[in-house]
């Protein structure tokens, strides 16, 4: 499989079943309290990664979903949401543990960048932990830079994050 094609497409009905099937083998991998996976219970996945959450959600330009397929294998995933007229909002960007450092994340980000910027978005947000270094140094390298700080909720759990910005 590491010979194969990498292609990163955006995202289709047709490819709900393997985004789910990615979200949970993505969750596993990295392991439920891992940087990035922050307070998501197999509840939270349960309710993300179902196909017909996922359906809603793929489309443009209001939300987006972009995946790198190797193969017949999805192994990276990107989403974006409209938050208002110019900004749009990386929502996440999850590349499977077994596959960082590749330059998928990349690949995926600047597919999400080109098509926001081709909706005629001016701005890109993202959200992600404050203690998820390896994330916030991803996203700087990319031009992105810190606004400030919140608290999101996901599930039950709080958690602290930073907000990056870049213009498109």
């Amino acid at each position: 499989m590491p010979d194969e094609p990498l292609s990163v497409v955006e995202a289709t009905d047709e490819d709900t079943d393997a985004i789910s099937t990615f979200l949970w083998e993505a969750w596993r991998q990295a392991g439920p309290g891992s940087p990035g996976f922050s307070g998501a219970t197999e509840e939270v996945i349960a309710e993300i990664a179902d196909p017909r959450v996922i359906r809603e959600r793929v489309g443009g330009p209001e939300r987006r979903m972009f995946i790198a397929v190797q193969g017949d294998r999805v192994v990276g995933f990107a989403s974006t949401r409209a938050e208002t007229a110019d900004t749009v909002e990386v929502s996440g960007v999850i590349v499977l543990q077994e596959m960082t450092g590749s330059g998928i994340g990349r690949k995926l980000l600047d597919a999400a960048i080109e098509a926001s910027a081709g909706y005629g978005f001016t701005e890109m947000t993202v959200n992600t932990e404050t203690d998820n270094e390896g994330a916030r140094r991803f996203y700087e390298r990319h031009g992105f830079k810190p606004v400030g700080t919140s608290v999101e909720m996901v599930g039950p759990t709080a958690v602290q994050v930073v907000t990056l910005k870049r213009d498109l």
